[in-house]
């Protein structure tokens, strides 16, 4: 029985091939898209989940309240951690740490070697996270000072196929260290991003009392607590920790945030060690694209099957005649549906293979298409497919076997009117879904286009910054500095300890305004630079004067920015004083608020300190360059540097680039907004053209009855045209306020935005209705030619 069901299924699949390809192709771009979409939404999902602790594991959190802005830093100051597991009782384990600098230098013999993943960690580190150990023991790798983990990539590269155990390898600052263990390379999907970790136990005499200073920060800090009452009842210990340890007017609190939490949860945390912060709008808003293709292929299913049981009518009443039972009719229809589902499925999985490729382009991922990574997301898939398939079906099915056989072989059939309303209230179904795709992918184009056009408050433009990552360029900067502007490819020259669009942590100082004994500190952030910076920008100053150039005098005297200003509550900055930690400094000028970091952030309190400075080094140079000569201006940077220092190699970007970096995530979710709206489109113009097709086809001798009464080619169209126009228009008036509030809160993740207007879903609307009327129309004015004669012969 069985055997047969499927030989007629698979026979009337073959006949009806239009309606068959409609079918197969909108389910199998569906299903391909979902698979992509799902297999990145559980890697977002998954972040962290490779420790075994990842319930207990919280990461602490700095808040500093000022005057009732409030920030959030994911550093603390060094001794946080220590006598936090030390006091209470609830903290099973703690470790720390560190990035002193953006870059490690280090070097095998004569062979020179640098890398930014890398971190100072406490002894403990191993006993908290789970990163697998290839060779070494967890629990005694980072107890010795001068200890050092290099992952699986570093080992291979610096020792080949030699165990690295004991190997020493050399810092630029002469201490020497010895490999204690090999790490496995540490998945993409964890906020730490590490390929070398070296011992903590000598920092503090090489650092000159920084681990144990309360006005430091720069520590990662991790607890691991036992169990969430634990963590409730070492959270209601804090206010008493910041008590004992803090002055009341340092304004400092602290919070536990869970390690399930960093991906997603750290938008408006600062200086967190997170590689990329994920964005939980986009794991909803994926699902809910690869939801939607999905449906909109069903419903052209449950579309076209409904319509099409008009032209089975035949078939259905003898096989009704000849004894068929409800069931057997049912089966036979959701047998069709089965296969035409499974075939979907087969297509989608080499289409998935094709496609992963550039997949992971689009989304900075490292998929790959085997049984481990994509076993769960196919199984799950294939039971939702045939779940879909048979879900599809069974309506169809319902109405078709519930035909009465006289009625259908007299020609009297009709699927009544339910099924003609549940058509209707499909197709608008479709077209909301669709009109929420385009407007989506037209805000996201508009935000983009902002972002590149909006001010930054300086030029990033033709601006190569070139890394500091030697003691030796660091010592003789300046005469480098002259060697640099010798080039009539480089227009200008300045030094920074940082620079916008930074991906090193900025200093954290507190400052308050001289002389103001109850004014509490503010927390702001801090570089240094020299003279050449605010020209080499662009940066405009608006009042007082830049630095002269002494380094004496220079030395005394500070920058702020408009935000620093407002807050301390200056209504004439310059000339005042302001203390920063033990020192006082005297303000000689103001510069316009600028965007240090990504548009999604707003702007911080900023201090500008000369070069030489007790907060932080000269960590770059900024080289202004003709645009015209870009090649000759980097060879140029490249021989200065090789001049001075030939063991360490030249490390530099384009400032451009390294903004271009911030809006990665959100160009990613443009580009999958653009595509899915295009896929979701392109499947429901094949189901409206495929149910105009069977619809017409219905209205065929209505058509010559109006030709014969004299009905023009244009009314006819009109008339034909109008239910699908109106369903257009009634999806148009479903999506607006639906798409209103989801981008809306979309564009809420950015401190700067776009003003968003009627004009976006004015022009969503009409693309939709174009597209809509393109999609019918080859059957609509099809129709209108056919000859009357012809239709109404069998009258």
């Amino acid at each position: 029985m069985l055997k047969n069901y499927l030989k007629i299924a698979i026979r009337n699949v073959a006949r009806n091939k239009v309606y068959s390809f409609i079918n197969i192709a909108g389910l199998t771009l569906g299903i391909t898209c979902c698979s992509l979409l799902f297999l990145f939404v559980l890697d977002e999902t998954a972040y962290d989940a490779m420790h075994s602790k990842k319930d207990d594991i919280y990461r602490i959190v700095e808040i500093n309240d000022k005057g009732g802005e409030v920030r959030y830093f994911g550093q603390t100051s060094p001794p946080t951690g220590p006598i936090l597991a030390n006091d209470y009782e609830e903290v099973v384990r703690c470790a720390r740490l560190f990035k002193f600098g953006g870059h490690i230098n280090f070097s095998i013999g004569d062979t020179k070697f640098g890398e930014r993943a890398y971190y100072f960690a406490d002894s403990t580190f191993f006993e908290v996270f789970d990163f697998e150990l290839i060779t070494g023991d967890r629990k005694t790798a980072l107890d010795e000072p001068f200890s050092m983990v290099i992952d699986e990539d570093w080992s291979q590269r610096l020792f080949g196929n030699e165990n690295p155990i004991g190997k020493e390898i050399v810092l630029d600052d002469g201490g020497a260290y010895v490999v204690t263990a090999v790490m496995k390379n540490v998945p993409q999907n964890s906020h730490l991003q590490l390929k070398i970790l070296t011992s903590l136990p000598y920092t503090d005499e090489r650092f000159g009392g920084y681990m144990s200073n309360w006005n430091n920060f720069g520590a990662y800090t991790y607890v691991v607590l036992d169990g969430q009452a634990q963590a409730d009842r070492f959270a209601m210990n804090i206010p008493a920790f910041i008590e004992k340890y803090f002055e009341p007017e340092a304004n400092r609190n602290f919070y536990l945030q869970s390690l399930n939490d960093i991906h997603f949860k750290s938008k408006d945390i600062e200086f967190g060690a997170e590689a990329a912060k994920g964005q939980e709008a986009y794991i909803f808003i994926f699902m809910g694209i690869g939801i939607f293709m999905l449906l909109i292929a069903s419903i052209n299913y449950v579309n076209l099957a409904t319509a099409k049981s008009l032209h089975r009518g035949k078939e259905i009443g003898m096989r009704k005649v000849s004894g068929a039972q409800q069931y057997q009719l049912v089966l036979q229809f959701l047998s069709e549906s089965a296969i035409i589902a499974l075939i979907s499925m087969l297509l989608s999985i080499g289409l998935v293979d094709v496609l992963l490729p550039y997949f992971n382009q689009l989304t900075d991922k490292q998929f790959v298409f085997n049984s481990t990574t994509f076993g769960g997301v196919l199984g799950l898939l294939f039971i939702i497919t045939l779940a879909i398939g048979l879900l599809s079906g069974i309506y169809p099915a319902l109405v078709m076997s519930r035909l009465k056989p006289a009625r259908i072989l007299k020609g009297a059939m009709s699927t009544g009117k339910g099924s003609v309303a549940l058509r209707k209230i499909l197709v608008v179904t479709q077209f909301t879904l669709s009109i929420i795709m385009i407007i989506a992918t037209i805000v996201a184009s508009n935000q983009m286009d902002y972002i590149q056009e909006r001010s930054l408050g300086f030029n990033k433009e033709q601006l190569i910054v070139v890394d500091i990552n030697s003691g030796e360029v660091r010592r003789r900067f300046e005469v480098m500095k002259n060697e640099f502007a010798k080039s009539p490819y480089i227009t200008g020259v300045a030094v920074s300890s940082r620079v916008p669009g930074e991906w090193k942590n900025l200093a954290q100082v507190y400052l308050k305004a001289s002389g103001a004994e109850q004014q509490d500190s503010l927390r702001s952030n801090y570089i240094g630079f020299d003279e050449h910076m605010l020209g080499v920008y662009e940066m405009e100053l608006l009042a007082g004067e830049n630095f002269s150039g002494n380094a004496v005098t220079d030395s005394l005297h500070v920058l702020i920015n408009e935000t620093a200003a407002q807050t301390l509550g200056f209504k004439e900055p310059v000339g005042r004083y302001i203390q920063i930690g033990g020192g006082q400094y005297q303000v000689i000028g103001v510069v316009k608020d600028f965007n240090f970091e990504s548009l999604h952030n707003r702007i911080a309190p900023l201090v500008l300190g000369y070069r030489a400075n007790a907060f932080q080094q000269i960590d770059y140079f900024s080289l202004k360059f003709d645009p015209r000569y870009t090649e000759e201006a980097v060879a140029h940077a490249s021989k200065v540097h090789d001049t001075f220092d030939q063991n360490t190699p030249i490390e530099y970007h384009f400032l451009d680039e390294q903004w271009e970096q911030f809006y990665k995530s959100d160009q990613r979710a443009g580009n999958i907004f653009t595509i899915g709206a295009g896929i979701t489109i392109f499947v429901a113009c094949l189901g409206l053209f495929g149910l105009a097709s069977f619809i017409i086809q219905k209205r065929t001798k209505e058509i010559g009855v109006r030709k014969v009464l004299g009905a023009s080619i244009v009314d006819l169209f009109l008339l034909l045209s109008k239910t699908f126009a109106l369903q257009v228009l009634l999806a148009f008036l479903i999506a607006t306020p639906v798409s209103w509030y989801l981008m809306n809160d979309w564009l809420n993740n950015f401190a700067f935005r776009f003003n968003l207007g009627v004009a976006e879903f004015l022009l969503a609307g009409v693309v939709a209705f174009v597209i809509a009327l393109v999609s019918v129309s080859y059957r609509v004015i099809k129709a209108t030619l056919l000859d009357p004669v012809n239709t109404l012969r069998n009258e």
